[in-house]
């Protein structure tokens, strides 16, 4: 018997994938200069917080590894692929574990993805470069870019799924 297709889903996922996708190209051309290098906004996470809390787990996994394989086929390399895939799964996985634990709480959700994300990156790079040492003194700064771009991030997506939920609730009645 042939399984039948949610077109809805489908769609849902899909202008998901997109906004990821154009938010991350965004970040790409119009580069904000920080002052500690290798730090971002990460603007293609408020696509992710926004799917996790409004389509649930499975979904988001399959827009973040959407978004993750066309920016490494457009914008970036095999390493930048390692490197954002070791951040954004890992920090998907403590999302989706906390958003169990703070469920209300997208603010500590989205910072707590934010320290994850970069210490994923870490991880990446102690096995691709092999200089421990060197990224240790890295770190805290990382970790509190992690926390600023969490931050914004968890703001804007508590806002944005604020809307969601009354334009959801103002379509059913």
């Amino acid at each position: 018997m042939r399984k039948r297709i949610n077109v809805k889903r489908l769609t849902n996922l899909a202008m998901l994938l997109a906004v990821a996708f154009v938010l991350s190209w965004i970040e790409f051309v119009v580069s904000v200069p920080m002052v500690i290098p290798g730090i971002k906004i990460g603007l293609a996470n408020l696509a992710i917080l926004f799917s996790l809390y409004y389509c649930g787990g499975k979904d988001t996994f399959l827009v973040l590894c959407g978004r993750l394989l066309l920016n490494a086929m457009l914008f970036g390399s095999v390493v930048s692929l390692i490197y954002s895939a070791a951040g954004g799964l890992l920090s998907f996985a403590v999302m989706c574990l906390c958003k169990r634990f703070f469920t209300k709480h997208i603010l500590t959700v989205s910072i707590l993805g934010g320290i994850f994300h970069n210490i994923g990156q870490l991880l990446a790079a102690f096995v691709v470069l092999k200089t421990p040492s060197v990224l240790c003194y890295y770190a805290p700064y990382l970790i509190i870019g992690g926390i600023a771009a969490g931050a914004f991030n968890g703001i804007i997506s508590n806002k944005i799924l604020s809307c969601a939920v009354f334009a959801k609730k103002e379509c059913r009645s």
